[in-house]
């Protein structure tokens, strides 16, 4: 449900008559971001739906869209990826789906582009190039589209697995077999502050770790 490609993805499901399903990072009654509010009211008043895996009056976080997206992947029977930057929420999607056998597809782009970075890597991982919606729907579901769709979805119980942690966190990360502090870290590694906490930050958005009370990070997987 955020600004953006998610926005005009649950737009286009609506005005076509489709349903849509938007996961939250947070809890139902704290709407996120605040301007798509009306969006969140046109899913429902269309036949989509809301879900989240958190309390009602949970806040949402950042640490808390990584591991949506596992959902969001989870629920679909293969990813769409319009743009991606080599790091992104788009490619941690793409991680999760990979992980759990998803099809991935990508449209064609100027790699050159910023927001397209990630996508060269996508299609070297094996994502399937797509010009038309035609071709996701035949490769898929191929011709009898009804009765292939309804098996996949009955059949999907694969679970998350594991994924790699990249060689540039793998130091912090080891650090992190129990909670530390920004100065902890900063210290056993003998770098500056500055550094990691810049480290940090991208761990925590690509859903490695999270901050907790006292300025201390952890695990998440």
């Amino acid at each position: 449900m955020a600004i953006g490609i998610d926005t005009a993805a649950h737009c286009g499901a609506v005005s076509e008559n489709g349903s849509t399903i938007a996961v939250l990072g947070g809890g139902l009654k704290n709407i996120y971001p605040k301007e798509n509010a009306w969006l969140y009211n046109k899913i429902l008043n269309e036949n989509g739906c809301i879900i989240t895996e958190y309390e009602e009056q949970e806040e949402t976080k950042t640490s808390n869209f990584p591991k949506r997206n596992r959902i969001i992947s989870g629920i679909a029977d293969a990813v769409l990826v319009i743009e991606a930057n080599h790091r992104s929420g788009t490619r941690i999607t793409a991680k999760y789906a990979k992980a759990q056998e998803k099809n991935i597809y990508c449209i064609p782009v100027n790699l050159d582009q910023k927001n397209s970075s990630g996508m060269k890597d996508l299609l070297e991982e094996g994502a399937k190039l797509v010009t038309s919606p035609n071709q996701i729907i035949l490769d898929v579901y191929g011709e009898n589209t009804e009765t292939k769709a309804k098996n996949k979805i009955k059949n999907n119980t694969k679970i998350d697995k594991k994924i790699n942690i990249s060689e540039e966190y793998k130091e912090i990360y080891n650090l992190l077999n129990e909670k530390k502090s920004l100065e902890e870290i900063a210290g056993k590694l003998g770098k500056n502050i500055k550094e990691v906490n810049s480290t940090l930050t991208m761990m925590e958005i690509e859903g490695y770790i999270e901050q907790v009370a006292g300025n201390n990070f952890k695990r998440i997987i």
